[in-house]
């Protein structure tokens, strides 16, 4: 699960699409090296994400439901971490197919960071989450893959808008 904020790679979804389509169709991005799976789509004008799939670190009893501990906000301690909004507010860069001026929440940390997309084709997307500058931070690769090939953490409801 470590990194998982770097999932708003997903927000790749669609990279060149976004810029001028009303609406993106949800797509998965997977992380191969950490094993979790994010939901990109079109919020509000701007590129989100949601936590859709992870492998869990260690074994816990049957039931157990990771949840979002770290939050700054104690009353956001209990929200479970499937279905968390981990991305948001991207625009389509200057560059076709890149994002920036986007949000990265980190759940392992509790810490929100500033990152950018770059598209490298297709079906791969490089994403680099950062605090202040781009020079102090950590780039991931993200690979997009077909909807019934994400597999799904247990349903969680999502906020209205979500």
């Amino acid at each position: 699960m470590r990194t998982v904020f770097f999932c708003l790679a997903v927000l790749t979804a669609s990279l060149s699409r976004m810029a001028g389509a009303a609406e993106i169709p949800p797509e998965f991005w997977k992380n191969d090296a950490q094993g979790w799976v994010v939901e990109a789509k079109e919020c509000g004008g701007t590129l989100c994400a949601y936590l859709v799939s992870y492998k869990m670190v260690h074994e816990h009893p049957p039931g157990y439901v990771p949840l979002d501990e770290k939050n700054p906000d104690p009353a956001r301690r209990s929200v479970p971490l499937c279905g968390l909004q981990l991305i948001g507010g991207f625009k389509p860069a200057k560059r076709a197919g890149d994002w920036d001026s986007g949000w990265v929440y980190d759940p392992d940390s509790g810490r929100t960071y500033s990152g950018t997309i770059t598209q490298i084709d297709d079906k791969t997307a490089k994403l680099r989450a950062y605090i202040g500058i781009s020079l102090i931070g950590k780039t991931l690769m993200l690979r997009r893959i077909a909807d019934d090939a994400a597999p799904m953490c247990a349903a969680v409801a999502r906020a209205p808008g979500q």
